[in-house]
């Protein structure tokens, strides 16, 4: 079984590629999804972030609760917390990467079992996580920074600043880069997207 990464910043378009490459048949592992899943309302890691970047936790904001009446995670809220300070981030990804990855393994395992031939695993923070190391090779989607300032703006409806500070709480580009096999530029529209995507997947194809 051949395990494809794919990768990209907020604002980049990864999603849009992750739909193209399991449309035309990649079985997919999405690690947004089990980072939603892991902090589902009733979740036991509430109550870790909640005494973290709660508004009484050692790294929360006076006045600023991460979780609502009900105790479920405010996204939003924890957000506006962490997005604006780098130790603030790097605190909740050791959190939330050990239960993220185990989730990982144990997907790509009962795929392996079930025969299946190619999976993409579709991971913002597949580096910065170290499951790059699970990947038979790498596609980064990049794109210029106003361009995703702009999708992050329309998508989330939140101001320009906002979208910056969570940017440069990121890995830059040049280092992903680096690391990475395949990278696409989509600073363009759709059909240009589509039409990268497109090459690299024959590549793909061929090779495995």
């Amino acid at each position: 079984m051949k395990v494809i990464g794919l990768t990209g910043g907020i604002g980049t378009g990864k999603s849009t590629a992750a739909k193209y490459l399991v449309d035309k048949g990649f079985a997919h592992i999405d690690a947004d999804k089990i980072g939603t899943e892991i902090t589902a309302d009733g979740s036991p890691v509430l109550k870790t972030l909640d005494e973290v970047f709660g508004p009484e936790g050692e790294m929360g904001v006076p006045g600023t609760a991460i979780l609502d009446e009900n105790g479920n995670l405010n996204r939003k809220a924890l957000a506006s917390v962490v997005f604006t300070d780098s130790k603030k981030t790097d605190k909740l990804n050791s959190i939330m990467f050990s239960k993220i990855i185990a989730d990982i393994h144990e997907k790509l395992d009962t795929m392996k079992g079930q025969g299946v031939n190619a999976v993409l695993l579709d991971a913002p923070l597949l580096f910065e996580a170290g499951v790059d190391t699970l990947c038979d090779s790498v596609v980064l989607i990049t794109a210029d920074k106003d361009t995703k300032i702009q999708r992050v703006c329309k998508r989330d409806g939140v101001t320009p600043e906002d979208v910056k500070n969570r940017i440069d709480k990121q890995l830059d580009d040049s280092e992903k880069i680096k690391k990475s096999d395949y990278i696409i530029d989509n600073s363009s529209d759709l059909d240009n997207l589509h039409k990268q995507l497109e090459e690299i997947y024959k590549i793909v194809v061929d090779k495995y």
